[in-house]
Formats: C-alpha cells, structure tokens, sequence
C-alpha cells in the first residue's frame, strides 16, 4: 500500500507541474514572459549626407528596437517604411534622399511582442556645403608610411588653427625618434573641392573627406624630397567619443560577431601588401577568417581568436595577444585611430620581419546593425573620387588624381600624377561589388577593395607586375 501510494503521489505532481508550465501533452515548451516592452524616450536625430543618426535612452524590458521613418509628420507601424533593426541605442539610417524631411520613431522589441513608439522626430539630410578653410582646424591624429631610401613609419597628434598652420604636439616614428622632421607639416590651404596642399611643400596633394565629419585626410608627399610617403590624419571630433561598444561583437542574433577586413601595405624589410578578413565576439577578441598576400600566409590563430581590441574614450585602439593562440600576427597594432563615423581604424608597427606596416581596418556594418542587401550597391559606389596610391616597386612611387566611377561599375581617370612625374592616365577598369561591399576587377585577381558602409571611401591592395604592390586610398568628393 504505501508503495502505490508513493507512486500515485509522484504521478500526481507530475501531472501538476505539466498543467503549471503547459510542457506535457503538446509541443509547446514553456519560456519565460519578460513582460511588455517600455517606450523608448528622448529620441535625437542628426543630419548628414544621404544619412541620419538616431539615438535614444533605453526602454524597460527591451531586447533590440526597430526603426520606423516616414516622409510625413505622424510615423505609424502600418504605414512607414521599417528601418534596421538594432540591439544598442543608437544608429544610422542611410540611403536618404538630400533635401527631403523624414520623420522618425522608434520602438522596442523583446520575445513577448513590439512596445508603442517613442517620440517623433525629423531631419533634412543635405549635401554637405562647400569645403572651407575652418574644415581644417582642430586636433588631428596622423599615421604615415614611408617608402624607399628612408622607409618608416611616422605617427602622432597636431593642430591646426584658423590660418591652416600646423603644430605638431607628439611624435615618434619606427626608430622611436620624438623629434618630428622639419617641414613633415606647414601650412595648409583647403580648395571648394576638398584638394589640400601645404606651402613649401610643392608634391603634397591631399583630400578631404565629404562625410558629415569631414575627419579624414589623406595625401601624399615625398619625405626629405626623395622617399615617397602616404599621410593619414583624422580629426578628434567634439562629442564623439567611444566605448567597448564600438569594437566587439553584440553577441544577438540580430548582428552577432563584429565582421572586419584590413588592407595593409608595409615598406623597408618587406614591400607587400597584405588583405585580412575576421571578425570580433562579444568578448573584444578577434578571429582571423582569411589572410592573402602576394607570398603565402599563415592563418593567425589557427581559425582561433588570436588577439584582443582594446579602445579609450578618444578612439585609440590596441590589439593585445590572445594567450595560447597561435600562429600570432605578424604585427599588432598598439596606436590604431578610429574614425568619428567607428567604421575605420588606422595604425602602424613594425612587424616581425623588421618591416614597417601601415594597416587600415574596416568593419562591414556597425556593432548592433545587422548587415542588409540595401547597403551595399553599385548606385552608392558611384561617383567623383580623389586618390591616393603608395606603390612599392623600382623606383617605389606615389600617385594621385581624380576617378569617375558609373553605375555599371565601370571606372575611368580624370587626372593622374605620380611621383616620376607622369601624367599618363592608367587604363580604365570596371569594379564588381558584393553584398559585403567587397570590391573585385575582373581579369585581376590580386585586387582586394572594401567599400565603406556610408560610401564615402574605399581602400584596396593589389599587384601591378610582379614585384610592385600598391595600396589604393579614394575618398568620394
């Protein structure tokens, strides 16, 4: 008797927990209710170029937000156009058209169901205004690499104020020298079109970027008159600060691991390009997916995460050894720049072959945005472009000019200038685009580009002949 007794009375709790959590007799497993979500509060919106940026204060009980944007005042679900879907509180939302005024709400989301809207807000994005000489003025960040006979790095922070004077306040380079050269920066005179030059220095050519930021320069000279060299800067920009947020992975199915890419060009012991691809978990630590140079690599890591992304609150990227992980890289970067937008970083090093490496880094989308087949598409990749070239062969060289890109792809130069001289235009090219916004030419398979996620630049290595690598800097004007 007290045997069965036991039994039936195990039975019957059983048969109760099934009635509490519904889990016996259907498929229907039980999961936990976080509740209705909050309304998100206190949205912001900025304007820029084709583009908005949105930001908000978190809402109770949310998982991700979605956003909802119309071209008339009173955003509805049912009626406007549905945005990306993010799990952080902030984001852009691109591909506007310049002059309209677009309205914007956002809602939050959890496993439960959609929250109301938050406040309504609107913006004109517009085409940015002339270039200016006030453009210039500010706190930049430079990273520079040097070719031929006095192959280096350069890297540090200047000033420049209202009259396009430059002072530079750090400095060191590949010999750990603090000094910076005579004349490296003078005085620099912006054109309308974004072309920067320098007095005294007759072959620096530069360009602006036509971002909403206009944080990043580049150009290109030639260091102590005869060794070509590429100059990056990009400006400290008031408000912008950073955080872990901007340099890992969400861990959601929303955006999951943060993908990147990097092209790299490296002179001294080693002239070659080199052109990665991975991606950073939520734990800030990278894995190394592809590596591609003109002689063969070794994956880094072994397919593992291989090195670790730190960040301070003005942008300055450090990447520190994963214990155990092997093969390292073969360069780290200690001083890399994130750009006021957080989608590039740019540093150098010296890697362990002795050589000296300038590394630009591009994420595909941002942290908590999932990537989209709208973001990337030939009509974005079109336009006027300024570029800049390091070429390493004999003698190494620097180029410049202007680049038009159509729809279809197909790209031709409208000037050219390099270091020997030259005028002679290069031969027209035609750039197929991936959904990743990877660029590739038909016929030339050492050529790797990366189109940026607002499409105000792109960045490729390839090989000329065998023997000379270049590194493609172009910055939509």
């Amino acid at each position: 008797m007290n045997h069965n007794w036991r039994h039936i009375s195990r039975f019957a709790a059983i048969a109760m927990l099934c009635l509490i959590f519904s889990a016996c007799g259907d498929n229907t497993a039980w999961r936990y209710n976080p509740g209705p979500p909050g309304t998100p509060s206190g949205l912001a919106v900025a304007a820029g170029n084709g583009q908005v940026a949105l930001s908000w204060s978190a809402a109770a009980n949310a998982a991700s937000y979605n956003v909802y944007y119309a071209t008339s005042s009173g955003v509805s679900k049912s009626t406007a156009t549905k945005g990306p879907t993010v799990t952080g509180t902030s984001t852009f939302v691109t591909g506007l058209t310049n002059g309209v005024t677009y309205y914007f709400a956002v809602a939050a989301i959890n496993s439960n169901s959609e929250g109301p809207l938050s406040n309504e807000v609107s913006a004109t994005p517009t085409m940015p205004n002339p270039f200016r000489q006030a453009d210039l003025q500010g706190t930049w960040y430079f990273n520079i690499l040097v070719n031929g006979a006095d192959a280096a790095w350069m890297r540090g922070t200047a000033t420049i104020d209202g009259t396009g004077t430059v002072a530079v306040s750090s400095f060191l380079d590949s010999t750990g020298n603090t000094i910076a050269p005579a004349n490296l920066f003078t005085t620099m005179t912006i054109l309308p079109d974004g072309t920067v030059s320098q007095s005294g220095a007759t072959d620096f050519h530069g360009t602006l970027s036509n971002n909403q930021y206009r944080d990043l320069l580049v150009g290109t000279a030639s260091s102590g008159g005869t060794s070509p060299m590429i100059v990056i800067l990009q400006k400290r920009v008031p408000g912008v600060t950073y955080s872990n947020s901007d340099i890992k992975g969400t861990g959601q199915t929303v955006a999951g691991p943060l993908p990147f890419v990097y092209h790299q060009l490296s002179s001294g012991a080693n002239r070659e390009w080199e052109y990665a691809a991975g991606q950073i978990g939520q734990d800030q630590a990278a894995k190394y997916v592809s590596i591609n140079a003109p002689t063969a690599r070794q994956l880094p890591g072994g397919g593992n995460k291989v090195v670790t992304l730190s960040i301070t609150s003005d942008g300055i990227v450090k990447e520190t050894p994963v214990a155990g992980a092997l093969p390292q890289p073969t360069a780290l970067i200690t001083w890399g720049v994130m750009s006021a937008d957080k989608m590039t970083i740019v540093g150098t090093a010296t890697d362990t072959s002795g050589a000296f490496i300038l590394r630009m880094i591009q994420f595909i989308h941002p942290p908590s945005i999932p990537l989209t087949s709208s973001i990337y598409t030939m009509v974005n990749l079109a336009g006027p472009y300024g570029f800049h070239d390091l070429v390493n062969g004999t003698p190494p060289l620097w180029a410049h000019g202007s680049l038009e890109i159509d729809p279809s792809g197909a790209a031709t130069y409208a000037s050219y200038l390099d270091s020997s001289g030259s005028t002679t235009f290069p031969g027209a090219f035609n750039l197929a685009l991936n959904q990743q916004g990877s660029l590739t030419i038909s016929g030339n398979t050492s050529y790797n580009g990366q189109m940026s996620y607002f499409s105000d630049l792109f960045v490729a290595t390839s090989t000329d002949t065998p023997g000379v690598y270049r590194l493609d800097i172009a910055l939509k004007r």
